[in-house]
């Protein structure tokens, strides 16, 4: 049976795995990091629309403000279904990457329309520095940070020096450095090149290069759909 880790926070790692084990995987789970929401003191009231590349910065969101009263565009179709499930009404995604999603916004939007971009402390992309260079106001807001793995488990470590760990998944830089520089940490890059890295976009295979890999493979698109397909077609 094949064997595949996941990297993502806890809650989010359910969701690939039960879509994983209905192609037959096992499953392990190693997070990388944690979430902790931040509370700003922010007021929707002065904004057209809300952007957000991340299910993390929704699920902030909802926590500090209503969801009913803004349109929203997301990256992705799972982060447009966390928005729909969490109670936006008027969901907009832009089934693409940060490229994607401005041309998307000069295509559809005018200058006159005040933007709210909700995101995490680190980000891979200066979404708003390249928004206002398009001629857009654009208001970013830190909505939630990232605490940061410091070990590998034991029994992670176990996994893979002996050999039980086929291929490992990433759906961000952040995850990709953090676990190589846990690996490294722990003297196991040497086993890394029996194992092959999923990934969603460039800048996370980018982000793998410290250590040695089987190979990479990256999706087609940025979500997680594309990724499971991906990991189901080359398996």
């Amino acid at each position: 049976m094949k064997s595949i880790l996941l990297t993502r926070p806890l809650l989010d790692s359910f969701n690939t795995r039960s879509a994983l084990k209905k192609y037959g995987y096992k499953v392990f789970i190693e997070p990388m990091f944690s979430i902790k929401h931040l509370q700003p003191d922010i007021s929707v009231d002065e904004f057209d629309v809300i952007i957000s590349t991340s299910k993390n910065s929704v699920k902030a969101f909802s926590q500090i403000s209503r969801v009913d009263d803004l349109p929203i565009i997301t990256i992705g179709n799972s982060t447009m279904q966390t928005a729909k499930d969490l109670g936006f009404s008027d969901i907009i995604s832009a089934d693409s990457n940060v490229d994607g999603l401005i041309s998307f916004i000069k295509n559809y939007y005018s200058s006159a329309i005040k933007f709210l971009y909700i995101r995490g402390q680190e980000v891979s992309c200066d979404l708003k520095k390249r928004l206002s260079e398009e001629g857009f106001n654009v208001r970013e807001v830190i909505l939630y940070k990232t605490i940061i793995k410091r070990s590998l488990t034991n029994r992670c470590k176990n996994l893979l020096s002996g050999g039980k760990i086929n291929s490992v998944v990433f759906f961000s830089s952040q995850t990709a450095r953090t676990f190589c520089s846990l690996v490294l940490k722990s003297g196991l890059s040497q086993v890394m090149s029996n194992i092959t890295a999923y990934v969603m976009s460039k800048n996370i295979a980018d982000s793998l290069k410290s250590i040695k890999w089987k190979k990479i493979t990256m999706s087609r698109l940025p979500t997680h759909e594309s990724l499971i397909d991906i990991i189901n077609k080359d398996c």
